[in-house]
């Protein structure tokens, strides 16, 4: 099971996700910004690296809010999802083609890769 971090950045009442560039996994596909934890990395920590890495923004990852496991064709993941504040930068994108700043109540309009699908439905309730 591969251990990921995903980012749930609010701002103005808006969350934000991130579309996946042709060349990656799951191509198209909107997701909550993250990645891979790397090996001696905390979550926190490699989801910091990861939002620097693939958007040029700094970062503070704050309160956890849940986790879940999902299991894609090739490979099971646990995905757990942090509160993340944005403390600088702009955006510049490597592993996305697209970002949206969207109202909660909106995600079902946009096809979410299927671990965040789920994130989201977890979710929904709480925020």
């Amino acid at each position: 099971m591969i251990k990921v971090v995903a980012a749930i950045i609010k701002r103005d009442n808006l969350y934000l996700i991130a579309r996946r560039a042709k060349h990656k996994d799951h191509p198209g596909k909107w997701e909550f910004p993250g990645g891979k934890i790397d090996h001696g990395e905390t979550p926190e920590e490699a989801l910091e690296r990861e939002l620097l890495e693939e958007f040029n923004i700094s970062t503070k990852t704050g309160t956890h809010l849940v986790s879940i496991q999902h299991n894609y064709t090739s490979l099971q993941i646990e995905l757990m999802a942090y509160e993340v504040s944005i403390l600088g930068g702009t955006f510049q994108l490597t592993d996305h083609d697209k970002i949206a700043w969207v109202r909660w109540s909106d995600m079902e309009h946009y096809e979410l890769s299927g671990a965040d699908f789920m994130i989201c439905k977890q979710l929904g309730h709480k925020l």
